[in-house]
Order: structure tokens, then sequence, then C-alpha cells
């Protein structure tokens, strides 16, 4: 690039532009000002909601080592119901979610209105006094927090290239490992310490405490969280352009919908009906790429084996110790993969590689259900406690190496995150029932399938390298592949 800098006169953001019209824009300082800018505003406030967007989820674990089970009189089967109905919900508003928000355009209002309610649901929990309450309550909540994930994941791909997204989704991701941790010494004070206060049982105190500290910073975000890089009104206007510049040198196509598939998307739909069909295009085209479907089982794969956070502080109870030192012994395997995710993914940046990135998650994770189910020794099982949450290193990665294998345009890479997402839900569905009450201390069942299920994902991911490095040759060869102009030297990350 030139050394002469261009201002912008214009107080729009010309949404036609293309790199190549920006070819003497020096960028580099100022592109470091804007990451600066963005990383320091985004990244923690998506941090501190997954956080809280965990807590409000599996918090029901902790409250099932109160009294939970007893003063609403469920059973096994009842408990791992209330524990699975959450992601029945969370699995229909996925996809409609996403669509939804790639629509609307405003993450900042979206994202954290969602938020509230959940959290206002979650707080509700604390008043319910039976089994079909709370079945009801657990599917709202799922039906909310739907939208935060894949929403988030979509959001971070609008403002991070490929080779910038895998370290950030793990900083964001790495709320819900530090959620783990929280969890048990948050429950451990409040279980100890809140028992019949004001006549509540400490569980009901839990779900009330969490839920209100959810609410009160969803209205925070609201206020603080950017929007898109092209309309985000606190950055002036050389920075909301250089946002929009960066994502179209990335790949090459500007980060809109009709840039990339301009025969089958208006540029400029004006009714309700216009944009529904923009959004079922969408998803069409995400259901039809083999690479999304690939992802889909990966996915899927994994969250088999991570399903085990759902009941984690029961496996961790099978040691056999009280609860107060099973709800701390939950902190430390959470404090673990939240360093190594993190590391894994910022080296996967650094050296644009993903594959092997990617595998030795599922590697670590299968040798620690191979423990599990070898031995119920206290030492070595709470080695593979620490072992199988290791399958969360894939997690983030999974997720960034999916927006850069789905670029463009935005509405089918919208609709790619919450098809796998949803992939990456179906099993906390039945995952639950596997780790049922009269299996402890072995968990027979529930430690082969997580097993089978991370060996799984390592054939996906291979597969998945075979896919990109057949379309790469082809980019190579200067062909047009799923939008990508192989001419501008895209390529894509395996």
């Amino acid at each position: 690039m030139a050394t002469k800098r261009q201002s912008v006169d214009s107080t729009k953001i010309d949404a036609k532009a293309t790199a190549g019209q920006y070819e003497n824009l020096t960028i580099l300082e100022p592109e470091k000002i804007l990451k600066r800018k963005i990383d320091f505003t985004i990244l923690p406030i998506v941090f501190c909601m997954y956080i809280l967007n965990y807590l409000d989820r599996n918090n029901i674990a902790a409250a099932k080592l109160g009294s939970l089970l007893e003063d609403l009189n469920l059973t096994g089967t009842q408990y791992s119901t209330c524990v699975s109905i959450l992601f029945v919900g969370y699995i229909l508003m996925q996809i409609p979610s996403n669509l939804i928000l790639e629509r609307l355009g405003r993450p900042s209002l979206y994202l954290p209105a969602a938020m509230a309610v959940w959290g206002i649901l979650s707080a509700c929990t604390g008043a319910v006094q039976s089994y079909g309450a709370l079945v009801a309550i657990r599917f709202l909540i799922g039906f909310f927090e739907a939208v935060f994930y894949p929403g988030v994941v979509f959001y971070l791909s609008c403002w991070y290239t490929k080779y910038e997204i895998a370290k950030r989704s793990a900083i964001f991701v790495c709320g819900s490992w530090m959620s783990g941790a929280f969890s048990g010494l948050i429950s451990y004070a409040v279980l100890k310490d809140l028992d019949g206060k004001r006549g509540l049982a400490a569980w009901r105190w839990l779900f009330i405490i969490e839920g209100v500290v959810t609410v009160v910073f969803s209205v925070f975000a609201m206020f603080i969280m950017p929007e898109l890089p092209a309309t985000t009104k606190w950055l002036s206007k050389e920075e909301r352009l250089l946002g929009v510049i960066r994502m179209i040198e990335d790949v090459g196509v500007e980060d809109k919908d009709e840039a990339a598939s301009p025969e089958e998307i208006h540029p400029d739909p004006k009714t309700v009906f216009e944009k529904l069909r923009i959004a079922l295009v969408g998803f069409e085209m995400a259901i039809k790429d083999p690479k999304a479907v690939n992802s889909f089982a990966i996915m899927f794969s994994i969250a088999v084996s991570a399903g085990v956070n759902t009941v984690f502080p029961t496996i961790v109870n099978s040691l056999g110790y009280g609860r107060e030192e099973t709800l701390l012994l939950t902190a430390p395997p959470w404090c673990l993969v939240a360093i190594t995710s993190v590391l894994n993914s910022y080296h996967s940046d650094a050296t644009g590689e993903r594959f092997l990135h990617m595998i030795w998650g599922p590697v670590l994770s299968l040798t620690g259900f191979l423990i599990a189910l070898v031995t119920t020794k206290t030492a070595p099982r709470y080695v593979a406690m620490m072992l199988i949450l290791q399958i969360y290193n894939s997690w983030a990665l999974g997720y960034a190496w999916l927006s850069s294998t789905i670029p463009r345009p935005p509405i089918k890479r919208a609709a790619a995150v919450a098809f796998v997402n949803t992939g990456g839900n179906i099993p906390n569905v039945f995952v639950p029932y596997l780790f049922y009450s009269t299996a402890t201390p072995h968990y027979y069942a529930g430690f082969s399938v997580c097993l089978c299920f991370a060996a799984i994902s390592m054939i996906g991911c291979i597969f998945l390298k075979l896919q990109l490095n057949r379309v790469n040759k082809r980019l190579a060869r200067g062909e047009t592949v799923s939008g990508m102009d192989g001419s501008t030297g895209f390529r894509f990350m395996s």
C-alpha cells in the first residue's frame, strides 16, 4: 500500500466500495487502533455475557446438590428432563434467531434484549413449585438463550478476519469455561450461607441472584456494544470505512448479501416478505453446502462428548466427597480448559492452521474417557475429568473454522452458524439421560458413548480438511468456488 492516507468526506459509507478503490489508503496503524477499540469493547462484554449465559443455563446442576429434588418431588428421570428440555427450546430458535439478527442488523439491541428476558426467566425459576412449572420455564429460557451463542459467533465474523477470529472466539467462549469454575464457587457460597434465609431454600436464592445479575448486565451491554462496522456511530467515518474495507480485503468480496449472490438476493429488500425470502435463501444455501454439513457432523460429535458439562457436578460427585468439596472440585478442570483453549486458538491464528489444532482436544478427551471407564480411584478419575473437558479446545475453534469456511454472503454465514450450532446442542437433549443416578460411579454407558463420538469428531475433521484442500486447488487455478474468486488470492484455512 502507498504511504498517502486519504480522507473520507462523505457522511455515509459507500456500500459498493471495493478494496481496489482504496488501494492508496494506508491502514496499518489506524487498523491497529480500530482493532484495539473493538477488542476492548466487544470482547469484555461478550465474555461476561457468556459467563452469565452459562450460569443461568447450568445452575440447575448445582441446585440438584441442594434440596431441589426434595422440594419439588422430582425423580431422577424428571430431573434429566428439566435439564434437557432447555435445549429443545434452544434448538428450535437458533436458525430463525440468526436470520432475524442478520436482517435486523442491530446486535447491540437484539442480543442484550434476549439476555434480559432469559435473566428474568432464570430469576423466576426461584419461585417454581412443581415439576411442570420447572419444565415450562426451562424451555422458555432455552428459547431466548438460543439468540446468544450463534448470534455472537456471527457478530464476531462481521468484525474480524479469518486470521483474527479464532483467538477472539476463544476469549469469548472462555466465558463459558470460567462460568463452570465460578458456578461451583458461587453455588458453594449460596448453598452454604443462604439456605432458609427469608424462608427460601438455598437453591431458590441461586436462581434469583444469578438471574437478577444477568438482567442488570444486559442493560449495561445495550448501551456499550458496537453495532456492525458500517453502522457503529461512536466510530469516526474513517474508522467505519476501515472496518468495511478490512472485511472486503479478507475474502475479496464485500460483506453484503447481494455482493456474493446478486442473482438470488435483492440488494434492498423493502417488505417483510422479501426479507423472509432472503432469509430462506440463505438457509437453503447453507444446508446445501457440503462444508456446512460436515461442520454440523463435527460439532454434533464434539457436543456429545462435551455434553458432560450439563452433569459435571454429578460426575465430580462420584469421587465420593461431600457437597461443598464437590462444588469446589468442579472449578480447576474449567480453569484449565479456559487457559488451553485460548492458547490453542491464538496459536491457530498465528500459524494459519486449523486441522491439527482441532484434533488434539478430542484426543485428550478420548484419553480421559478411557481412564474414567477403567478406574474409580480418586486421583486418576480426577485427572480424567481434567482431560475430558479438553474437548472444549475444539469448540470455539470449530466455529471460527466454520465462519472462515462459509465467508460470504453474510445471510448464508448466519444461517450456517445457527445450523451447525443446532447440531452442537442436540446432544444436550439426550446426554443427561446417559448419566442416570443408578449408573454412578462407573457411568459405563455415558463415558462409552462420549468416547466414541470424540473419535467420530476427529474423522469429521479429516474429511473437512480434505474438502478444503480440494477447493483450494480449484481456487489456485483461478476458479470461482462458493462465490469466492480464486484470482483474488483468497484461500480457505485448513
